[in-house]
C-alpha cells in the first residue's frame, strides 16, 4: 500500500469484514428467499408455457384480458401481451408487485435497524468498522442476492422458450424493482427508531405505489410512471423494450442507498432522524401489561398491512362496475379470470377476497417474525426475568396478532362491500362480501400455526414460514388458472375454503382447517415453553 493512501486498506478491509458478517448471519434467510421467489417465478413461467403452447391459445388469452381496462388495475398494462413472455408477465403481475419489493425490504431491514436495536451493531463498531459500513454492506449483499435471483429467473425464462432479450430485460426490471425497495428500507432504517417502522413505512409506500400504478393504467394516464411498479412495467420487456427506463429505478435505489449511508455515518448509534414526540413519563397500566405492550409493539405493522389491504379493496370495489361491463358477453375473459358462471359479481368478489387472504397471511407471518426479533435482540429475556411467564407472553402476543388479523380482514371486507355497492349500485351482496372474507380466517390461521410452530420448535428456521407463504400465494393466485395438478392445489390451505361467495363453503373443511391451526399453535406453545432462549 502506498504512503499516499494510508487509510484505503483499513477502510476496504473493514467493509470486506462487514460484508462477511452480514452474509454469515443472514445467509439462511437470503438463500431461502431467493430460491423460493426464483422457484415461484420459474414455476409460473413453466406452467404458462405448458398451458399456452400454441400461438392461437396465446392470442385468445391476450384478446380476453385486454377486453377492458379494469384488469390493468390488477396485473398492470402489459405491452406485447400477445406473446409467451407477455402472458407470463401478466400472470405474475400481482404477485411480482408485492413479492419483489418484500424481498428487497426483508434483505435490508434485518441487517440494519434490527441489528442496531439488538445491540450487536455497537459491538461491531468497537473495532475497525466505521458507522456507514454496516448499511453499505447490507445494501451490497442485498444487491448481490437480487442479482442472483434475476439471473436465475432469466435462465428459467429462456429454458421455457422466452426470447433471450425479453427474458433478460424482464428479470432486470423485477430486480431493479426489488433494489428500489431495498434502498428505501435502508433509508427508512436511518429515519425511524425501530424495525417495525421500516416495514410499516415500506409497505405503506408499496401500497400507494400499487394504487398509483393501477389508477394510471386504468385511466391510461402518465401516473403509472410515478410508481416504482410502473417503471418495471413500462420497460416493456416483451414489447418495445425500453432498456433506458431501467435507469430510473437504479438511480432511485442508488440515491436512497447513498442517503442511507450518509445518514448512518452522521447520526448517533441508536438514534433516528425522525424521533417523534416524547412519550409519557410513565406508561399506563394497560401498556405495562403483556397485552398492552404487545399491542404497542405490533400496532405500526398492523397499520401498514391494513392500509395496503384497504387501498387494494377500495380500488377493486370502485372498478367493479367497469369490470362487470367488460365481462358481459365475453366468455373468454370470464374463463381467463376464473369467474365464469351466472353471477360474475360473485366471481369478482371471490377473486378480490383471494388477494385479501394472501395479504392477511403475509401479515401473520411478519407478525410472528417480530416475536423472533424480540428474542434474538435479547429483549425477550428481559421481559421474562420477572413474574411474566413464557405462556402469558406468547398468549398476549397471539391475542394481539389475532385481533390484528380480524381488523385487517373485517375492515378490508367492509371497505370492499361499501365500494362495490357504490360502484354497481346494489347493496344486496353486502353481507355475502363481508362473510366471504371471514370464511378465509381458518386457512390464514393454518399458515400462522406453521410460523408459530417453527418459532417454538426451530426459531432459526422461521424463514421457512416465508417460503411456505410464497408457495401458498403462488398456488392460490396462479394454481387454478395454470391448471396445476389437484394434489398441488391441495397443498394450500386456501384451496379448501371453496372460493366464496362464488363457490360453496364446506363447514367441515373449515372446521378441519381450524383444528389443524389449533394443533400447530399448541405445538408452537409447547416447543417454546421447553426450549432454551437464543439470541442469534
Amino acid at each position: 500500500m502506498s504512503a499516499d493512501h494510508p487509510a484505503a486498506g483499513p477502510h476496504t478491509q473493514g467493509l470486506d469484514t462487514m460484508i462477511g458478517i452480514v452474509w454469515r448471519t443472514r445467509r439462511r434467510g437470503i438463500l431461502i428467499g431467493v430460491l423460493a421467489l426464483g422457484g415461484s417465478l420459474i414455476g409460473t413461467a413453466a406452467a404458462v408455457a405448458g398451458l399456452y403452447d400454441t400461438p392461437s391459445k396465446i392470442h385468445t388469452y391476450a384478446a380476453a384480458v385486454t377486453a377492458g381496462s379494469a384488469l390493468a388495475a390488477i396485473n398492470g398494462h402489459v405491452e406485447g401481451i400477445d406473446s409467451l413472455g407477455g402472458v407470463i408477465q401478466d400472470e405474475f403481475g400481482f404477485l411480482a408487485s408485492f413479492l419483489l419489493p418484500l424481498l428487497g425490504i426483508a434483505l435490508v431491514a434485518g441487517s440494519t435497524r434490527r441489528e442496531e436495536e439488538s445491540g450487536r451493531l455497537e459491538t461491531i463498531l468497537g473495532g475497525r468498522i466505521t458507522r456507514h459500513q454496516p448499511v453499505l454492506a447490507a445494501l451490497l449483499v442485498a444487491a448481490a442476492a437480487i442479482l442472483g435471483m434475476s439471473v436465475l429467473f432469466a435462465a428459467g425464462l429462456v429454458v421455457c422458450g422466452v426470447p433471450v432479450s425479453g427474458a433478460i430485460l424482464y428479470s432486470a426490471a423485477l430486480g431493479a424493482l426489488a433494489f428500489v425497495f431495498a434502498g428505501l428500507a435502508a433509508l427508512l432504517a436511518q429515519l425511524v427508531p425501530h424495525t417495525r417502522g421500516v416495514y410499516t413505512g415500506s409497505l405503506t409506500v408499496l401500497a400507494a405505489a400499487y394504487v398509483l400504478r393501477g389508477v394510471g393504467d386504468t385511466t391510461k394516464s402518465g401516473l403509472a410512471l410515478l410508481s416504482p411498479l410502473g417503471w418495471a412495467e413500462k420497460a416493456a420487456p416483451f414489447g418495445d423494450q425500453r432498456w433506458w427506463l431501467l435507469t430510473i429505478p437504479v438511480v432511485a435505489g442508488l440515491a436512497a442507498g447513498a442517503g442511507a449511508v450518509r445518514l448512518a455515518g452522521r447520526r448517533d448509534l441508536g438514534s433516528a432522524v425522525l424521533r417523534g414526540r416524547a412519550g409519557p413519563e410513565c406508561a399506563s397500566r394497560f401498556r405495562r401489561g403483556p397485552i398492552g405492550f404487545a399491542a404497542w409493539l405490533h400496532l405500526p405493522a398492523t397499520a401498514g398491512w391494513l392500509a395496503g389491504a384497504v387501498l387494494l379493496t377500495a380500488m377493486m370495489g370502485a372498478l367493479s362496475r367497469q369490470l362487470l361491463d367488460a365481462l358481459a358477453g365475453n366468455p373468454a375473459l370470464t374463463n381467463a379470470m376464473g369467474v365464469a358462471g351466472d353471477r360474475p359479481l360473485d366471481g369478482f368478489v371471490a377473486a378480490t377476497q383471494l388477494y385479501l387472504a394472501v395479504i392477511a397471511a403475509g401479515f401473520l407471518v411478519q407478525a410472528i417474525g417480530t416475536l423472533r426479533a424480540e428474542e434474538a435482540g435479547g429483549r425477550l429475556a428481559s421481559r421474562l426475568s420477572g413474574t411474566l411467564s413464557r405462556s402469558r407472553w406468547l398468549f398476549a402476543h397471539g391475542t394481539v396478532i389475532l385481533g390484528g388479523l380480524a381488523l385487517i380482514v373485517a375492515g378490508s371486507s367492509l371497505v370492499l362491500a361499501l365500494s362495490t355497492a357504490w360502484s354497481v349500485g346494489d347493496t344486496g351482496e353486502f353481507g355475502a362480501i363481508v362473510s366471504a372474507g371471514l370464511d378465509y380466517l381458518p386457512a390464514e390461521l393454518v399458515l400462522a400455526g406453521v410460523a408459530l410452530a417453527l418459532f417454538g420448535l426451530w426459531p432459526r428456521g422461521l424463514g421457512f414460514a416465508w417460503a411456505a407463504f410464497a408457495a401458498v400465494a403462488f398456488i392460490a393466485l396462479l394454481g387454478p388458472g395454470l391448471n396445476l395438478a389437484r394434489w398441488v392445489l391441495d397443498l394450500s390451505p386456501i384451496t379448501y375454503v371453496g372460493g366464496p361467495p362464488r363457490g360453496a363453503v364446506d363447514a367441515g373443511s373449515l372446521a378441519a382447517l381450524a383444528i389443524t391451526a389449533v394443533a400447530l399453535v399448541m405445538l408452537g406453545f409447547l416447543g417454546f415453553r421447553r426450549r432454551d432462549l437464543s439470541e442469534s
